[in-house]
């Protein structure tokens, strides 16, 4: 969990407005009005009140990564910080007791520790019955949400699993609701027969056919949102026949390599190089891509013509014509 403090709460610590506005410059992080993210430890003894309980590893560092990651945590921190306000003004007698409400889609997902396969909304979302309102930093959705839809995590009321990847299938694209529902599955957080079972309970009918096509498409043999992502960018193109996570016998490097997708009839194999793929494992770039090199010649070797996709061709159409261009040929040398 991160460190989250208001105003109020930095300036009990002794702080003025002015320190308030120089330690952003520094180990503070904003998140909205009032609300703030300490992101690390830094050199000041003077700011040691706002960090020591990260130094003490009670909270989190806020770790930046220059890319989308930091959106989706940026996200995730709010979530967390609305939350606290909520429970703040709840054991304040001073303060009027805020709305019932409950978190939904993206917020939701967050505190069920779903994949969010990239950046679709800088708002907290949740429902209050009766209310369909935006604000600067919260999407307030009027839906009813029956009681077996509702779990509690943290103290925090929240749509359940099932409910939330309905919730996201029916109100975001395939590429955000697929690595969700392909996660929950790998995991065996719940099953297809449960989600099915959680959108036929539910009064809303809205874009049912989309929700119904995510799970469909959904495959809990998939192992990362960028697999998904390329899944659906395959249902879009018309591709089929792609088999996710075959593995080979290399006794040659004494080892079975894995592949993300595998066409076998054009002998095609297709891997997905998600965001920071090449620094898992060894923890060394350098030595995963010579993994890599090693693993991709052994396929062609055996006759396999590999394509890699990068998580930014993802979301661009060339790979997938040359995708589309492999299958052909191989149907037309067949035909």
């Amino acid at each position: 969990m991160y460190k989250l403090l208001s105003t109020d709460d930095i300036l009990r610590l002794g702080f003025n407005h002015g320190d308030i506005r120089r330690a952003r410059r520094c180990c503070l992080r904003r998140l909205s009005r009032g609300t703030y993210l300490v992101r690390r430890v830094c050199e000041l003894d003077f700011h040691r009140p706002l960090w020591a309980s990260i130094d003490e590893q009670i909270h989190q560092v806020f770790i930046e990564h220059g890319d989308i990651r930091d959106e989706i945590n940026d996200l995730s921190a709010s979530v967390m910080a609305h939350f606290t306000q909520r429970s703040d003004q709840r054991t304040d007698d001073a303060k009027p007791n805020p709305p019932a409400e409950i978190f939904s889609h993206i917020s939701a997902a967050l505190i069920h520790n779903l994949p969010i396969s990239h950046p679709v909304t800088h708002q907290v979302e949740v429902v209050r019955p009766g209310t369909n309102r935006k604000f600067k930093t919260i999407h307030v959705r009027g839906s009813r949400i029956p009681k077996n839809h509702r779990a509690t995590i943290d103290g925090a009321e929240v749509t359940t699993l099932e409910r939330t990847l309905i919730d996201v299938a029916r109100s975001y694209n395939l590429d955000v609701s697929v690595p969700m529902i392909d996660d929950a599955l790998h995991r065996e957080l719940t099953t297809r027969e449960k989600i099915l079972t959680t959108f036929a309970q539910c009064l809303e009918k809205r874009s049912s056919a989309k929700v119904r096509l995510a799970i469909d498409l959904a495959d809990s043999r998939r192992e990362s949102p960028a697999e998904a992502v390329a899944a659906v960018r395959f249902h879009e193109h018309g591709i089929t026949g792609l088999e996710p996570q075959v593995t080979f016998r290399a006794d040659n490097l004494n080892r079975n390599i894995r592949v993300d997708f595998c066409h076998r009839r054009a002998r095609l194999i297709v891997e997905i190089d998600g965001i920071g793929k090449l620094y898992l494992g060894s923890g060394v770039p350098r030595e995963e891509l010579e993994q890599e090199r090693r693993r991709e010649q052994w396929l062609r070797d055996q006759g396999w013509q590999v394509i890699r996709i990068s998580w930014k061709e993802l979301f661009e159409e060339a790979k997938f014509y040359d995708i589309l261009r492999v299958i052909r040929r191989t149907q037309n040398a067949t035909a």
